[in-house]
């Protein structure tokens, strides 16, 4: 999600305001990554390796 949105939906008048209460696990990313993977494999109808 963009950070100006979650700004705006927190009511934040500053982006260093929003960004100091958003934490982004390591894995998080690579988690996200593969999710999408296997949805956009399925459908294609293929099986990622």
């Amino acid at each position: 999600m963009d950070i100006v949105a979650i700004q705006e939906l927190l009511g934040h008048e500053w982006v260093a305001t929003t960004m100091g209460h958003i934490h982004v696990h390591n894995s998080h990313i690579e988690d996200s990554w593969e999710r999408a993977a296997d949805r956009s494999a399925a459908r294609l109808g293929g099986v990622r390796p």
